[in-house]
């Protein structure tokens, strides 16, 4: 049996209406509005921001960074997406050593490069790791599930496919981005319209295009919103003066993109109060258990194989669960409450 345990990490993240941090009445002209109106109203709240060159000897990109993506335990670090490695924030390139500025939305997809607006937007840039900034490349963004799949730092990427999938901590961090960006620039004042897309397009195409969106949308739901994020939002607001309202208000997504497109937003109606649970499942899993780490107390814990028999069956406080000795796809289903939480276990062999 092997000692060394992946864990499952639990993070109850709870959406409220609102926030200390944003400002009052900064969303209000978008209230009572729906689909284009409300696409329209919030583009010219988030729009003319203020922005910073990308490297210059005054406030840079690099600097807004160093706050707004520091570890929240070591505030002389910064926390590097799609890793979630913490390294010296001073730590700029450092000739390969140190760490690296992702355009998110990638600034080939719009060739816009890092010229002032678009290309140095805090909202899409984020502090990574040099080689897996690389490898991630201007590849769309969506579920890496094929034979040519690689991993890296629980990364999926395909070369053949162009297609990165995050780790699942960052999917929804990602997918904010990109719905950001989607909304922020929109062809006016001289700037790119920049649009998502059901289609995979090439490491070489220039169009101000980027998807996958369906995808992104899983993600938005099935990664929450947390305290990084919104720290993060705060610190870009107090230097660029806009915010991502998809941050404040996840719920926008589906009022933009989702069900409820014929309706009309009003903030104090609309954000969900429930908890959700967010689960992230090391796959593929190579160990014979998982550890569960959490404040939440299920109630029952299941596994079950693709032929939907009942694997293990756990009640009451469980902390960690024995994975099957034969190696396959299982679906792990967490009960607390009212709630029920279903991910998609790869057991590889030990």
């Amino acid at each position: 049996m092997r000692a060394n345990y992946f864990l499952i990490f639990l993070v109850v993240c709870i959406y409220t209406n609102a926030s200390s941090q944003i400002p009052t009445g900064y969303y209000s002209s978008a209230e009572n509005k729906s689909d284009q109106s409300l696409r329209l109203a919030l583009h010219n709240i988030i729009d003319d921001h203020t922005a910073y060159d990308y490297t210059s000897f005054s406030t840079d990109t690099w600097d807004i960074l160093k706050e707004a993506d520091a570890d929240p335990n070591n505030a002389n670090n910064v926390l590097l997406v799609y890793t979630r490695e913490s390294v010296n924030g001073t730590q700029e390139y450092a000739s390969g050593f140190g760490w690296k500025r992702e355009h998110v939305w990638a600034k080939s997809r719009g060739d816009f490069g890092t010229a002032t607006g678009a290309g140095t937007d805090v909202h899409n840039l984020r502090a990574s790791n040099i080689n897996v900034n690389s490898t991630r490349s201007n590849f769309n963004f969506d579920n890496c599930t094929n034979n040519s799949c690689e991993n890296t730092f629980e990364n999926y990427y395909s070369s053949s496919s162009l297609i990165f999938e995050p780790r699942d901590e960052d999917k929804g961090d990602v997918a904010r981005i990109i719905f950001y960006m989607d909304v922020r620039y929109e062809g006016d004042n001289g700037e790119l319209d920049l649009e998502m897309t059901e289609s995979l397009l090439s490491t070489s195409s220039k169009l101000p295009r980027h998807g996958v969106r369906s995808t992104l949308l899983e993600w938005h739901v099935q990664d929450p919103v947390d305290d990084f994020e919104r720290n993060r939002n705060n610190v870009i607001y107090d230097y660029q003066g806009n915010r991502n309202p998809f941050i404040d208000h996840p719920e926008l997504v589906e009022y933009l993109w989702g069900d409820k497109q014929d309706q009309q937003w009003i903030s104090t109606l609309s954000a969900p109060s429930s908890k959700q649970a967010y689960i992230h499942i090391p796959n593929p899993i190579v160990t014979d258990y998982l550890n569960l780490e959490s404040d939440i107390n299920f109630s029952k814990v299941e596994l079950f194989n693709m032929q939907g028999k009942t694997i293990r069956q756990l009640s009451g406080y469980v902390n960690r669960i024995e994975m099957p000795t034969s190696s396959g796809i299982y679906f792990l289903q967490l009960h607390y409450g009212n709630l029920v939480i279903l991910k998609k276990l790869i057991v590889s062999s030990f």
